[in-house]
């Protein structure tokens, strides 16, 4: 919430970052539920899985989605994960991105830390060559930041050491123990000030302190966006419930039984609208096709919200028998609602609800593959 134009900011140099993906001739691609990577990758690799684990060394560009990814090999030039929970324990010797629910860096890494998560861990053992560009509800940095840590966090523990400045906005608590050091300033905005050991800092020391009447607004321009999202979501909805509620209830059941493989497919249609339709919008031809693209995904961003809601009601109700279309509508309100509480929860709400939506995106190409199948099988196309 006071953080909004922060995390606005990070997100969106982090998905720019997300999306330099290399022009590559020689790839390896690897996908399933279950990805295990034991030989050595001499080029650029793409893995998607439920759960994958990377123990070979890759001698290019890696970037990898999955429910929880481990690296134990060494990347030798980016590392790009999107996870429910990742654990990097290889050396990273150039950038390193993730978006991930939990984070944990036990390796080197030669450049950049950009993370977007709610909770990040940097291990005692760990070096980072460059900067740490953050957005996430708890940051611990144990180990050594040759550069920066910049961004803002619901809380940072510090224990290790930052070679220049500390700029952070912090929403509860900022914890900075006696053994860690701070080379150049420390330069921070929260509620109140922290405690600060003497002899940690070497620069300055500048406390922001927020001001309650824009805690104030913010909130309420918050929960009344919510509201009418809420508002549309639900009319969108009581359409789908009205004239195809069996597609809802196909979508819920895919997504229940494929969780994981629908995040990933969520999260790759995701950089892949992106980058098709920048790259489209960039040629005067292409601008029509970009803006057909952009205007689809945004239409797709309210489906995948309905469908999420179906797949949350897919455990309480049973789908294989007739359900009420007004059954159906009550329930699929009250999982809306959930998802839109969900969202308002501090520090880590927004990354919840990234994981939600991206997983929904994917139950919404599953489920009309699943359709085109049907389709096609029958001979209506």
């Amino acid at each position: 919430m006071l953080m909004k134009n922060l995390f606005l900011k990070i997100t969106a140099f982090a998905v720019i970052n997300l999306l330099m993906l290399p022009a590559a001739f020689a790839v390896t691609i690897e996908g399933g539920e279950n990805v295990f990577l034991n030989d050595p990758i001499l080029d650029d690799a793409y893995v998607i899985g439920g759960n994958a684990n990377v123990k070979s060394d890759v001698f290019g560009d890696l970037y990898i989605a999955g429910g929880s990814v481990v690296i134990d090999g060494n990347v030798h030039e980016d590392l790009v994960i999107g996870g429910g929970r990742v654990v990097v324990l290889g050396n990273v010797f150039g950038d390193l991105r993730i978006v991930g629910g939990q984070a944990a860096i036990y390796g080197n890494v030669s450049d950049d830390l950009v993370v977007l998560g709610g909770q990040v861990d940097v291990g005692p053992d760990s070096v980072i060559g460059g900067s740490i560009l953050t957005g996430a509800g708890v940051l611990t940095v144990d180990g050594i930041v040759n550069e920066d840590i910049r961004g803002g966090v619901g809380m940072l523990i510090l224990n290790g050491s930052v070679g220049r400045d500390v700029i952070v906005t912090v929403e509860d608590t900022l914890n900075i123990s006696e053994e860690s050091t701070i080379g150049g300033d420390l330069k921070y905005s929260a509620f109140i000030s922290a405690n600060i050991p003497e002899g940690v800092v070497g620069g300055q020391t500048l406390f922001n302190a927020f001001e309650h009447e824009k805690v104030v607004e913010s909130f309420q321009f918050t929960f009344t966006r919510k509201i009418f999202g809420y508002i549309a979501s639900l009319l969108l909805t009581l359409i789908f419930v009205l004239f195809i509620p069996k597609y809802l209830t196909r979508a819920g059941s895919t997504v229940a039984e494929n969780t994981f493989k629908c995040f990933g497919i969520g999260l790759l249609a995701t950089i892949i609208a992106l980058i098709g339709s920048i790259i489209l919008m960039l040629t005067l031809v292409g601008v029509p096709f970009g803006l057909i693209i952009l205007a689809s995904y945004l239409i797709a961003m309210y489906i995948a919200k309905i469908v999420v809601a179906a797949w949350a009601i897919s455990y309480i109700m049973n789908f294989k028998k007739k359900v009420s279309k007004v059954k159906l509508f009550g329930m699929m309100a009250c999982a809306l609602l959930a998802y839109y509480l969900l969202g308002m929860i501090p520090f880590v709400g927004w990354l919840i609800t990234l994981v939600l939506f991206l997983t929904g995106v994917g139950g919404i190409i599953l489920t009309e593959g699943y359709y085109f199948k049907f389709l096609k099988d029958k001979k209506a196309l």
